[in-house]
């Protein structure tokens, strides 16, 4: 299997995971969600902020960044079990 069709999107797109993941670390590290929350929240709603104007900023319109829908096997009615 190709890493292409597992790993979406533009390796731009990935590189921010682990640098969010330093940051959480950190943050808990100094106990920031304690005993500074408003600062914690703040840093949470700037880092989803930044992220996603990385993502729009960086793809184009009309391009794929998801897999193509998976088809229905029934046709698409319903979504519960059979009666």
């Amino acid at each position: 299997m190709q890493l292409r069709k597992v790993f979406l999107g533009k390796p731009i797109h990935w590189i921010p995971w682990p640098l969010i993941a330093v940051l959480f670390v950190w943050m808990d590290k100094i106990h920031l969600h304690v005993t500074r929350f408003n600062t914690f929240t703040f840093a949470l709603l700037g880092i989803s902020v930044a992220v996603v104007a990385l993502f729009l900023l960086t793809t184009r319109r009309g391009e794929q960044v998801t897999r193509e829908p998976i088809p229905e096997q029934d046709g698409g009615q319903g979504t519960g079990s059979e009666d």
